[in-house]
């Protein structure tokens, strides 16, 4: 089965630019997921796919390979599955652009890796790739566990006639009248867009999410998505608090219970 780990790294991010390569404790952020990725077991070969120079060198330098991607899958526009489905249509065995060896195959599954989600460590994509070889699941992605209290607001015509019983918001996950508490229930699980992985034919049929699900499941702290120059200083703080490096050590994030 070859599977291959792709990360998507375009150069038009707008929350702070070039942020595939913003540093993160002196490291760019593409490279602590190369780190992790080259020494989780399962990956038959590792990609990384952008439209910008910088980010196609520093990944070869890094020992990945790289894909060019379009403008038109690069858009602001463009999707995830889109930037994927371009990656298949062009390094499948039928193409002839894979080297000689074992990344010749045919491509079965994708991992698809968010390099702005650095605190993903060797240990989450190892059990995410034994569920996916073991040919049990069609997709395995990460989540977070959250016990937060949801509400949705209604749209105008939801709401109840009788103007003495309208009602703007209504709760999603809980009973008002019998309000859980943290300890009697388990929580939502909540994707935290680290990790993807989908078999190849559920890709073609435009998802990344279907047939036989599984997860795995990331801690909070763990589980942070930068977008922002706050994100981004957040994520700092907690790699220093937590020793996260980008080796794909887990770090300690147990302490805390015990301070």
């Amino acid at each position: 089965m070859h599977v291959a780990g792709l990360i998507l790294a375009r150069g038009g991010s707008k929350g702070i630019r070039l942020k595939n390569l913003a540093l993160l404790k002196g490291t760019p952020l593409l490279l602590w997921s190369l780190k992790t990725m080259s020494q989780s077991r399962g990956l038959t070969s590792i990609w990384v796919s952008s439209d910008h120079d910088d980010i196609l060198e520093l990944a070869h330098q890094n020992g990945a390979q790289i894909h060019r991607r379009s403008a038109e899958s690069s858009s602001d526009g463009a999707s995830s599955l889109d930037a994927i489905n371009e990656f298949l249509d062009s390094h499948s065995a039928a193409t002839n652009v894979l080297p000689p060896g074992p990344t010749a195959l045919e491509v079965d599954v994708v991992a698809l890796i968010q390099c702005t989600s650095p605190f993903v460590r060797v240990a989450h994509l190892n059990e995410a790739l034994a569920k996916m070889t073991s040919g049990c699941y069609d997709s395995v992605f990460s989540v977070t566990r959250s016990h937060s209290l949801r509400w949705t607001q209604l749209e105008p015509n939801e709401t109840e006639v009788d103007v003495a019983n309208t009602e703007e918001i209504r709760a999603v996950n809980f009973d008002p009248h019998c309000r859980p508490k943290r300890q009697d229930w388990n929580g939502d699980l909540v994707e935290n867009g680290a990790f993807y992985l989908s078999s190849v034919q559920l890709l073609r049929r435009g998802l990344i999410q279907g047939g036989k699900i599984s997860f795995v499941e990331m801690s909070a702290a763990h589980s942070i998505d930068i977008d922002t120059a706050y994100d981004l200083w957040l994520a700092g703080q907690q790699a220093s608090y937590f020793g996260f490096e980008p080796d794909g050590d887990s770090g300690d994030v147990n302490h805390l219970q015990r301070c």
